[in-house]
């Protein structure tokens, strides 16, 4: 069986803090395990840094430099664990690969990423040299997996040319989602659709988002509509403030465990949630799965995981007008929330579970080990 040497150099996949980053990666081992493929972790060693700062950068780079000289000395030892082909996930600025790419040219084997991206930040020159080492593995890499397009246009602004791009549309583990538990209490005072949303209080995107959500709604106090809000964070009290016209309308739950959030889905009408700068969002995807119409707007990479008038409705990027018409259309339809619901449940089934992820995987990655292996590929 080909063996894959999987590398997180952000966090890996045991990391004991939850993320969707984390949850990624695990599901990424998951579909190629699916795929017919040996997934292991081949190292643990962590390359972010949340600020710009030379002697951590110096820090990561060496520790990650004797870590290639570790792995080559394991496998030198024992030829048998040798990995077909290295993946990486997730290499941007904050967190570059110093170990893949040297380790695939000591070995001769291929070397491929995934979601290789350009994040915002706000001085580019602190993270100049992390981007350089991305951008020198992406260029090595026999493959570069996207998962978004806006990942897509910034490989394709160095690249000298496309063809080791591969497109690879978010996805989730959908029986491994956690059951539902049943959540108590009252949602919110008042009568109406639930409308559900889900995000963290930190500034920035996410304090973005709830503001647009904030304006949105206060154009439609008129209407019946409760709401719930999961989330936390340094924000809160900014974030409870700009509800504040809502009244005992809106409810903040704070963070809850990943089954309450689920629970949650299982009980609102729609969910809603702007998001502003969003890479996809596993939320949008498990709202969908569970059947929940999905109001936001059609921003960065929304529109990979959301189908407009298929699972959801988008709105132009700021178009608040938009947005609040979309809103008081599922608020007022609940044959619109059903069509658009089931609409959900059948795009994630068919576009965004480990089947689709494994069968895109598998025909990437065959050709590369099968040519090195001698092993006949299929047309």
């Amino acid at each position: 069986m080909t063996r894959i040497a999987f590398y997180a150099p952000l966090k890996p996949p045991s990391h004991p803090i939850p993320s969707g980053d984390r949850e990624i990666a695990r599901n990424l081992m998951k579909a190629l395990a699916l795929a017919g493929f040996d997934p292991f972790v081949a190292s643990e060693a962590i390359a972010y840094q949340k600020r710009p700062s030379a002697e951590l950068f110096a820090d990561r780079r060496a520790r990650c430099e004797a870590e290639v000289d570790r792995l080559l000395a394991v496998w030198q030892a024992q030829p048998a664990a040798k990995p077909d082909l290295w993946m990486t996930y997730h290499p941007y600025c904050k967190a570059p690969d110093w170990i893949g790419p040297p380790v695939c040219r000591a070995l001769a084997i291929p070397y491929v990423t995934v979601e290789a991206c350009r994040t915002r930040q706000d001085t580019d020159a602190d993270w100049a040299d992390g981007r350089a080492v991305v951008q020198a593995a992406v260029r090595q890499a026999a493959v570069n997996f996207c998962l978004k397009p806006a990942d897509r246009a910034y490989l394709e602004s160095f690249l000298p040319d496309a063809s080791s791009i591969v497109a690879l549309k978010p996805f989730i583990d959908l029986a491994d989602l956690p059951d539902a538990v049943d959540v108590e209490g009252p949602c919110a005072a008042g009568e109406g659709p639930l409308i559900l949303s889900v995000g963290m209080m930190r500034p920035g995107a996410k304090i973005d988002s709830y503001r647009l959500l904030a304006e949105a709604l206060a154009g439609l106090v008129d209407r019946p509509w409760r709401l719930v809000i999961i989330g936390d964070g340094p924000g809160r009290n900014e974030v409870e403030a700009m509800f504040g016209f809502a009244g005992d309308r809106a409810r903040f739950t704070g963070a809850v465990p990943h089954e309450q959030v689920l629970g949650w889905m299982k009980k609102a009408d729609l969910f809603a949630w702007p998001g502003m700068r969003e890479a996809f969002g596993v939320a949008y995807l498990e709202a969908q799965a569970i059947g929940l119409p999905v109001a936001a707007f059609a921003t960065a990479g929304v529109p990979v995981v959301v189908g407009h008038d298929e699972s959801g409705l988008l709105a132009p990027e700021f178009d608040i007008v938009a947005y609040r018409d979309n809103l008081a259309r599922l608020l007022a339809s609940p044959q619109e929330r059903a069509r658009l619901g089931a609409g959900g449940r059948a795009k994630v089934a068919r576009d965004h579970g480990l089947d689709a992820a494994a069968a895109t995987l598998e025909g990437a990655l065959l050709p590369l080990v099968g040519a090195r292996t001698g092993v006949a590929v299929a047309p």
